[in-house]
């Protein structure tokens, strides 16, 4: 039975503090859509040099914010949550101004000492313990099976032949990151890439659905285009209506590249097959990731689809966002209370 009150007034307010990154943003929307109350996206980047320094050695780290970020005054919040190091550092200072009224929550790793965030989610491979910490397999995120509706929808009337081709063929679907702090992905590693992609797809008499992300960059996505020439397979390149939604709900595998946590962990939210796909060697941290959900049976290495057919096999779907959201729920009215 839920612990939480009826609520017999207007539903508390929550600010989404995070930079431009699409995989930050997602995350902290997704939370906040589970939550089911007013949220609003507010982008933060701190100035020189207080961007340097730890987040919480700041007394008012939301006064030092850039020009071209969202003012952050009150009237306060209720909820804040974060993503992101500077974020929690701006969530610090409002904490801070609103004389701890405002409950916080950090999505990741907050930098800084534990008991200064009310609750903290970091994905497990971060190594993070405390009573105000709650570890999640992977990342949270917005992918629903509404959201993969309404996708799939859409996506049907831009392809009308999407139903046929599904009937007659499997579908591939392909997640495409890009270069990161110890990654990186390159013209000629994209075309490898794409060739592999196509030996598969031509075994197992599969159609490819590939989308690119905003980190894949110009001159790997042209690469990857040149590649795909003369074939009848899609690849979506960052302009017009993103089908990645639709991707998750209509692909019978998933083929992700294993640089993004947020995109193995939105293709695993599917219990559908996942590979995860390597162009480059990764951090401690993210190769703990992958070795855990190989360990758990969750995803398998893109060399074994080459070595064998494509496999389909059962899981415990990746998803805490739903978890999560409920214990925010909870947390804050004890906060409210206290």
């Amino acid at each position: 039975m839920s612990t939480e009150p009826q609520e017999t007034s207007s539903p508390p307010k929550i600010w989404l503090l995070t930079n431009d990154a699409v995989g930050l943003r997602n995350q902290a929307v997704g939370l906040a859509e589970h939550i089911g109350w007013p949220f609003e996206v507010k982008l933060v980047n701190l100035t020189k040099p207080w961007r340097w320094l730890p987040g919480h050695w700041l007394p008012k780290a939301h006064t030092r914010l850039t020009p071209q970020s969202s003012p952050l005054k009150a009237p306060w919040p209720d909820i804040i949550i974060s993503c992101g190091r500077l974020g929690a550092a701006a969530a610090l200072g409002v904490k801070r101004a609103s004389r701890g009224r405002v409950f916080t929550v950090h999505i990741q790793n907050p930098q800084m000492p534990h008991h200064l965030v009310d609750l903290i989610a970091p994905p497990r491979h971060d190594g993070l313990i405390g009573p105000n910490v709650v570890n999640t397999r992977g990342a949270l995120h917005h992918v629903t099976p509404e959201k993969i509706e309404q996708a799939i929808s859409q996506q049907t009337d831009i392809h009308p032949e999407l139903i046929e081709i599904k009937q007659q063929r499997p579908i591939i679907g392909v997640l495409i990151g890009g270069s990161n702090a110890t990654a990186t992905l390159t013209p000629q590693k994209s075309r490898a890439l794409i060739e592999t992609l196509l030996k598969v797809a031509t075994e197992e008499n599969a159609h490819l659905w590939i989308t690119a992300s905003r980190r894949t960059g110009m001159e790997n996505i042209a690469a990857m285009e040149a590649a795909l020439a003369g074939t009848t397979h899609w690849f979506w390149n960052n302009e017009g209506p993103n089908p990645y939604h639709a991707i998750l709900g209509m692909a019978d595998y998933l083929i992700v590249t294993g640089d993004s946590v947020s995109m193995v962990s939105e293709a695993a939210s599917t219990g559908k097959p996942v590979y995860t796909l390597d162009f480059d060697g990764y951090s401690g941290r993210l190769v703990d990731f992958h070795r855990m959900l190989r360990e758990e049976g969750v995803t398998r290495p893109f060399e074994r689809a080459l070595e064998h057919k494509l496999e389909h096999w059962n899981y415990d779907p990746v998803n805490d966002t739903p978890h999560v959201a409920r214990l925010v729920r909870e947390r804050f009215h004890q906060h409210r209370r206290t």
